[in-house]
């Protein structure tokens, strides 16, 4: 594992034009994709319908690609608009583990950053702790002091109410130079202004070094390998993520266990919110449009 990420790493730092990702223009591309209404046409619904009694579908966290689970049948992969089926096994290579199941599916969502690359990850970055100590670890969150709402999230941050490591992550060229300032600020209050608003003068610095600015870039070069959309970017504690702002980031990173519920979108921002998700990592519009799909085919049947 430590060498896949090693060499994933490595590849990245050998392509420059990877520099010029800006991840909210790429997050935006990903929801407009996500946001189908009529990918599955009268064809696919009926080749659902003849697969068989349909007991689960799990996206994966590869592009268009998800596993059904037949009853009586072992799990297939199959892309998101019927075309392809995929015979053979899927390795997650982040687990070093094959994906067979939906359980498997499920987890292979989660990030667990504590154990990433064999525990060696979160000493490649560059992580600021913030909150209050006698909380335990809640989560990470990845932050550019040049987004807006990145700003605004810490800005309005009780942080007696959190425990967070917040890892400085570059969202584009220009963000690379204050968030190195922010990184190499004097102190950590000086390291929170910066990300708070973005404004560098009069900021206190220490000596950068070019381990700094390593520790800088890494997630940025990582961000399609990590799978990180957009700033802000939460993962939680036990592996959950969510690619922007939540509706309420202190209550999603208590993560307090809540009854059984359906699952509800919140639309009102451009971010999908999950209200109650039982069993499920991430939920997006195609998710919605799956479950739709399926609840037909059961209905035919």
């Amino acid at each position: 594992m430590k060498y896949v990420a090693s060499l994933a790493l490595a590849m990245l730092f050998a392509s420059p034009s990877l520099l010029a990702l800006d991840l909210e223009k790429e997050a935006k591309l990903k929801d407009a994709e996500t946001e189908i209404q009529s990918s599955f046409s009268d064809d696919v619904k009926a080749m659902m319908n003849e697969l068989g009694d349909v007991e689960n579908v799990r996206m994966l966290p590869i592009k268009d690609v998800m596993l059904i689970q037949i009853k009586g049948k072992q799990p297939m992969f199959i892309s998101s608009n019927g075309r392809f089926l995929i015979d053979g096994e899927i390795k997650d290579l982040w687990s070093m583990t094959p994906v067979k199941t939906v359980e498997q599916a499920e987890e292979s969502w989660l990030l667990h950053l504590d154990s990433f690359a064999n525990g060696t990850l979160m000493d490649e970055l560059a992580v600021i702790p913030f909150g209050n100590p006698a909380i335990e670890k809640q989560g990470r969150v990845f932050v550019s002091p040049t987004v807006a709402e990145s700003q605004e999230f810490l800005a309005n941050l009780d942080p007696s109410k959190v425990n967070l490591d917040l890892i400085i992550m570059p969202h584009d060229k220009g963000s690379i130079t204050p968030s190195m300032k922010a990184w190499c600020g004097y102190s950590t209050t000086d390291s929170l202004q910066v990300l708070m608003t973005g404004d560098t003068e009069n900021i206190g610095q220490r000596e950068c070094t070019e381990a700094d600015l390593k520790k800088v870039m890494t997630p940025m070069l990582m961000a399609t390998y990590l799978d990180i959309s957009k700033v802000p970017y939460f993962v939680r504690i036990d592996g959950k993520r969510f690619a922007g702002l939540p509706k309420d980031p202190v209550k999603w990173l208590k993560n307090e266990p809540k009854p059984d519920a359906e699952t509800v979108i919140d639309k009102s921002s451009d971010t999908p919110t999950i209200a109650s998700v039982p069993k499920e990592v991430v939920e997006t519009a195609l998710d919605e449009e799956m479950a739709k799909v399926m609840s037909e085919v059961t209905e035919q049947q």
